[in-house]
């Protein structure tokens, strides 16, 4: 009598074995591709805060290098009413530079430029009255630009700001009179514009990943900018 063979197929060890090398598998698939999105994300993330901070940090050198001062003596003349005397003119009506980090207020800096925020092929000519404020509760950098028509300080109206750029951590300005940094710079004390400015900037991207951007910007202006500021 022929005994009958059995059937060919896996048995339940082996289907169970099978199984967990596929799981194995999947599972490292998935977490290398998880790992590589999430590397992907954080780069561009990066990127796209490098870009935006080093965007901000050549529009403020820019702004700074082209600092605009009238002489004082020619603003007084123009400021003065006809019946006054001369030596009873004000002595600096206009705020052409005035730079604080530590501002009360926020507004670290306080400039007149040739360089206005956006540099167009068609822009018109002229001087730019701009301010920045820095808003620390929320991170941001707002900015004002307007026609510069020589405001005296005391009739300067409202500002009105727009943002700039968010998620900064700290901004800190410098200012260099050919010797020495300074923490503050008033052109009405000063009657002179800065050497130098230097500029730092903190940000961090969506991840809290912090990156820090900084230059030194030399007034075309200042008689002294071919002095090196001593650190």
């Amino acid at each position: 009598m022929n005994k009958s063979r059995p059937k060919p197929g896996f048995t339940l060890v082996e289907i169970l074995v099978a199984m967990a090398i596929i799981v194995m598998i999947i599972s490292m698939v998935y977490g290398s591709y998880f790992a590589t999105s999430k590397s992907v994300e954080a780069y561009k993330s990066g990127m796209a805060l490098s870009q935006q901070g080093r965007s901000v940090l050549a529009t403020l050198a820019r702004q700074i290098r082209c600092s605009y001062a009238g002489k004082i003596q020619d603003v007084t003349e123009q400021f003065r009413p006809p019946s006054a005397k001369p030596k009873l003119a004000p002595e600096n009506p206009v705020n052409y530079f005035k730079g604080d980090s530590d501002d009360p207020a926020g507004e670290i800096l306080n400039l007149v430029t040739a360089a206005p925020l956006r540099c167009r092929q068609h822009q018109p000519d002229g001087l730019f009255d701009v301010a920045y404020k820095f808003d620390r509760t929320t991170g941001t950098l707002y900015i004002d630009q307007r026609r510069f028509v020589q405001t005296p300080i005391d009739l300067v109206e409202k500002r009105y700001f727009q943002p700039l750029i968010e998620n900064v951590e700290h901004i800190e300005l410098a200012f260099s009179d050919g010797k020495q940094w300074l923490q503050k710079w008033d052109f009405v004390q000063k009657k002179k514009l800065p050497a130098a400015v230097r500029i730092t900037i903190t940000c961090h991207d969506e991840n809290r990943r912090e990156a820090t951007f900084s230059t030194v910007a030399y007034v075309r202006a200042a008689k002294n900018q071919q002095k090196e500021p001593s650190s």
